[in-house]
């Protein structure tokens, strides 16, 4: 057997047994990569150089000190003060939980980070106004997924890195502006479609009544404005001076550090890095230009993006946007540009894979999707049969979006 189809076996068998077992298959990765990589005879020095060091050095600063806001709840306060300015307008909170969700993703700790802080507020608040509380942290989900391709973000970090190595680095805000647009759309038909606009409640977030921020608060919200603008500025390495900032807020005994260093996911970054790791050795071995050949037989330059659409969508049902499908798919597109030379966008068929796989993000079956569940359920006391009713909207919800923004690259939104 050849060996790039045995290097793509290698691959679907680890996304395969990860899904399956509900296991961090980042660890089973690295092993699955040293493996490969001595049956089709690389050394141990080019399998260990798929180890994206940078990524993770940018990652895990960028998680530790956006963990220390979170820790002395200064993100939290941040939330209900910007909450409680809607006054009697409660109609208009899912739209704000959206958006303050996409502002708080966007400046540093990523979908995921977000995704959990968000959501768990919003139901939490929900319940409070005795509002719909899935359809308020399902506008949090989608808003924390908005915000996730910014250029100091976990997964707009990992988008650069990912692209930088196939000649690719002139990004500027292409990547937020089609993701955040694309969510903000399907965010705005799930609010018209379930009525919410008709919402009337009162709203518990007074700022009078709201604590002021204290002094460990106001510090973490200055040096967080500090780093977004210096990084943004200079073009400075995002984690590196996340490291610094983080750095001086531990000597100014502003959170917890153990705590804080607890926040960090270490879990997916591991799962990020060692799929890195085993796609590049599929890359080595031919298996990612295997892949694409066979996609590009199918398609044409008018049809490249949606199949690309399409295909990552399908996916992130069973994977990992940021640890598995965009580091699958961003090499097979930079193939599918070289194939057709030129007549399709780098960019655009990177911000298609980005949305349309952040989309399928709403599914249970996903920690997005499934924190939803879990928090809904822990507030409002479900019982067995509306979970599993629950379960099925949300994978409708997550097929309906995956559609959606199938027919975005269909017309060439993400061309834009």
């Amino acid at each position: 057997m050849r060996i790039e189809i045995i290097s793509i076996i290698f691959l679907l068998i680890v996304v395969t047994v990860g899904f399956v077992k509900q296991i961090n298959i980042g660890f089973f990765s690295i092993g699955a990569a040293f493996l490969l990589g001595n049956i089709g005879g690389l050394s141990e020095k080019a399998i260990i150089s798929g180890f994206g060091s940078s990524m993770f050095v940018t990652l895990t600063g960028v998680s530790f000190l956006f963990g220390m806001a979170q820790i002395n709840g200064t993100l939290e306060l941040m939330s209900k003060k910007i909450i409680s300015l809607v006054g009697k307008n409660t109609f208009i909170i899912p739209i704000l939980m959206f958006i303050l969700s996409a502002f708080v993703s966007a400046i540093g700790p990523g979908h995921i980070a977000t995704g959990v802080l968000m959501t768990t507020f919003a139901v939490y608040l929900s319940v409070e106004m005795k509002i719909n509380p899935f359809i308020t942290a399902l506008l949090a989900k989608l808003g924390a997924n908005a915000g996730s391709m910014s250029p100091i973000s976990p997964a707009g970090v990992i988008a650069y890195n990912l692209s930088e190595p196939l000649g690719y680095t002139d990004f500027g805000y292409k990547l937020l502006l089609t993701n955040v647009l694309s969510a903000l759309f399907f965010a705005l038909i799930v609010f018209i479609v379930s009525k919410s606009y008709k919402v009337k409640a009162d709203n518990p977030m007074k700022w009078s009544e709201l604590d002021k921020f204290n002094s460990k608060q106001r510090i973490t919200l200055l040096f967080m404005v500090i780093m977004v603008v210096i990084s943004i500025t200079f073009k400075l390495n995002v984690g590196l001076t996340s490291f610094v900032v983080a750095g001086i807020l531990l000597l100014l005994n502003v959170a917890d550090e153990k705590k804080a260093i607890k926040t960090i996911p270490w879990g997916t970054l591991v799962l990020i890095v060692g799929v890195g790791m085993l796609i590049n050795v599929v890359k080595e071995l031919g298996g990612i230009k295997y892949i694409s050949d066979m996609l590009i037989s199918m398609m044409t330059p008018k049809t490249a993006t949606t199949i690309v659409a399409a295909t990552s969508g399908v996916l992130s049902w069973f994977s990992s946007t940021t640890g598995v499908v965009m580091p699958t798919m961003f090499p097979i597109s930079a193939e599918i540009v070289n194939s057709f030379a030129g007549n399709v966008s780098y960019y655009e068929l990177v911000a298609a894979i980005c949305s349309t796989s952040f989309a399928a993000a709403l599914s249970p079956l996903s920690t997005g999707g499934a924190i939803i569940i879990s928090t809904y359920a822990a507030t409002t006391d479900l019982d067995t049969k509306e979970q599993n009713r629950l379960f099925k909207v949300l994978f409708l919800l997550s097929l309906g979006n995956v559609v959606f923004n199938v027919i975005l690259a269909t017309i060439g939104f993400f061309g834009i």
